[in-house]
């Protein structure tokens, strides 16, 4: 699990779900008002997914969370 600042001043945490048929989601999730964004990220496994949000920077995070979408 990550913590960010996004653009706005807003805080954000970023988590990694191990979905099924082997995807794995990004979850975004706002703190204070219980926003939720989700995004698919191309990585082969969990483990492989926990190296690269890792290494992410914060730049980089706020760039996924602009491209996330609304969790369904």
């Amino acid at each position: 699990m990550r913590s960010f600042d996004d653009l706005q001043g807003g805080h954000w945490q970023a988590a990694l779900l191990d979905a099924s048929y082997g995807n794995v989601l990004l979850v975004f999730s706002h703190a204070g008002d219980g926003e939720i964004r989700q995004l698919a990220l191309p990585a082969e496994n969990l483990r492989l997914a926990e190296d690269e949000l890792a290494a992410m920077d914060d730049a980089r995070l706020c760039q996924l969370l602009a491209e996330s979408e609304p969790w369904a």
